[in-house]
This record gives structure tokens, C-alpha cells and sequence, in this order.
């Protein structure tokens, strides 16, 4: 086989080589793209503003009181949002206007949402102010 020959069957073969480089390249980036989907499907964004309400997270995670065993309640509150921080951190108030002693990660954290007899009693102090006035003496 002449030089000339084998530099031809050569150049055919790395255009072979790049095609199926690139075939490869986009098939990896179209698997790596589904992945993120389906990550994503799962991962739940959460994000805080001010005077939002909250649970927190009972640490440790692990401990249960001898009185209600495996009932014991995971989740305490409700808090107020008071100081929203960088990386996802949050510093909270009871409702009584008591500082948490440190911050907060916001995966230790979920929404506050009221129970009906919660909601009950409020629409019962709008409805009726003096009664709620009253009661609170």
C-alpha cells in the first residue's frame, strides 16, 4: 500500500472516529439531561420570607419521650420568620416574641398551615371582637 493509500484510509477512519465521538457526546449530554429532570421532579424548593409561620424540627430527631413513645410530635411551633440569611438560614420567633437561641437551616423547616378549629377560633374573634376581648381579660 502506497503512502499516499494509507493516509487516505487513515483521514476516512478519524472521520469515522470524530462521528461517533460527537454520537457519543450527544448521547451522554441527552442521559445527563434526563437525570436532572428526574432529580429535579423530586427535590422540593423551599424558601421563607419574613413573618412567614413555621414549623421546626424537634432536635434531636431521633429522641422520643417515654410518655408518648412513638407519638411523640416531630415538629414544634408555629415560629415567625424574623431574619432571612444567605445559604438558606433563618432566624426564628415564637409566637411570644422569643428569639430562637441560633439559627436555622431551612430542611429543618416547613410551612406553617392553620388546623380548621384553628381557623375556626379566628373567624369567631373577627366576627366577634368584644367576646375575644372578654376572654383575653
Amino acid at each position: 500500500m502506497t503512502s499516499e493509500a494509507y493516509q487516505e484510509a487513515m483521514s476516512i477512519l478519524n472521520l469515522d472516529v470524530e462521528a461517533k465521538r460527537a454520537q457519543a457526546l450527544s448521547s451522554l449530554i441527552k442521559q445527563k439531561r434526563l437525570t436532572l429532570e428526574s432529580y429535579n421532579k423530586r427535590l422540593r424548593k423551599t424558601s421563607f420570607k419574613m413573618n412567614d409561620l413555621v414549623w421546626k424540627v424537634r432536635l434531636p430527631i431521633w429522641h422520643k419521650d417515654h410518655f408518648y413513645g412513638k407519638w411523640t410530635p416531630q415538629w414544634e411551633g408555629p415560629f415567625r420568620v424574623v431574619k432571612v440569611y444567605s445559604g438558606n438560614s433563618y432566624g426564628l420567633q415564637d409566637i411570644n416574641g422569643n428569639m430562637t437561641r441560633t439559627n436555622i437551616n431551612g430542611k429543618f423547616i416547613k410551612a406553617y398551615h392553620p388546623t380548621l378549629w384553628e381557623k375556626y377560633v379566628q373567624n369567631i374573634q373577627m366576627s366577634f371582637p368584644e367576646f375575644s376581648e372578654n376572654r383575653q381579660k
